[in-house]
């Protein structure tokens, strides 16, 4: 091994072990007799370095870690796991090699923004792309593959109440870190309005921002471009957790909006029940089916039938 992989494994041990100003006065002295490297055994160096690095926080494993985290993880895990019991081969089946998505959703990062809100059964129906801000510019190639490759009818655009991101926006970031201070420059709202009408007025850019990228799905009926603010404070005095459409293809106005067809709200019913094919010949069944003993929802064998038990 060459003197200079030698002083880089040397570094590497001392700060690890945080011993960085006893290697501080040793290395200088080590350097005065080694000859300049070139950029190869730098970058040698270097990646032995970062793989001393990465091997030694592998090894502090559970003893520097967060204490939440080991609970974190255990919680996902279990609701992964109840999450198989539940979900048999039959509910992944029409989505196993494709997806068919309805609609292409942008939306906040924010925890709060809830997908089941938006769907009761959201897997493989939406393609969600997820950012601060619900932006277009921050995440054009993911739009465009839902728009131009899953060819959804629809592009939904989501800001919500208590946005953070349109709240550090409207304010002086500049202390925020390179990659963060760059997806907020993109967010054109007024400094010093960190509220609803802030959060509309990113929503009503977003939807411009994607009319002008999709004006050729747009203007032949392809593609819907539509705006919303999900409110789960009630700040729009709708409800708790309502969808607040406000824009649609432009459209801005609450009336316009309000008295366009898609707007019609579908009249509560009650679950269908499942529909068997019918069979030419069928025994009398063992006991009466009704709303509270409906069929059995598989069209393959029946579960048997059992006594009742006292």
């Amino acid at each position: 091994m060459n003197q200079s992989v030698r002083l880089a494994l040397l570094g590497a041990v001392f700060m690890l072990s945080g011993f960085m100003a006893v290697f501080a006065v040793v290395a200088p002295a080590l350097a005065a007799d080694m000859p300049p490297m070139s950029d190869a055994e730098k970058e040698k160096i270097r990646l032995i370095v970062k793989e001393v690095i990465r091997e030694y926080a592998a090894s502090l494993n559970e003893k520097q870690g967060h204490g939440a985290a080991n609970d974190i993880v255990r919680d996902i895990r279990q609701a992964n796991t109840n999450f198989m019991r539940t979900h048999g081969p039959a509910h992944f089946k029409p989505f196993l090699d494709s997806q068919h998505p309805r609609a292409t959703v942008i939306t906040c990062s924010d925890s709060r923004v809830h997908t089941h809100a938006l769907d009761a059964s959201p897997d493989g129906d939406l393609f969600m792309i997820r950012n601060i801000g619900n932006q277009i510019v921050t995440a054009e190639g993911s739009v465009e593959y839902g728009v131009h490759h899953l060819h959804t009818p629809l592009l939904l655009i989501i800001g919500h109440s208590a946005c953070g991101a349109i709240k550090a926006a409207a304010s002086d970031y500049a202390k925020e870190s390179g990659p963060i201070r760059r997806e907020l420059d993109t967010i054109q709202i007024p400094k010093g309005d960190p509220g609803l009408n802030s959060i509309k007025l990113n929503v009503n850019n977003q939807v411009r921002q994607a009319m002008s990228k999709f004006e050729n799905e747009v203007i032949s009926g392809h593609l819907t471009v539509m705006g919303a603010v999900y409110d789960f404070r009630n700040d729009m005095q709708q409800g708790q957790g309502r969808l607040n459409i406000i824009n649609v293809n432009g459209e801005t106005d609450a009336a316009k909006i309000a008295a366009m067809e898609m707007m019609k709200e579908t009249p509560a019913h009650k679950p269908m029940r499942v529909m068997r094919r019918p069979i030419a010949k069928k025994a009398p069944p063992a006991e009466a089916e009704s709303e509270e003993n409906p069929p059995p929802a598989s069209e393959h064998a029946k579960p048997a039938k059992h006594a009742p038990s006292h």
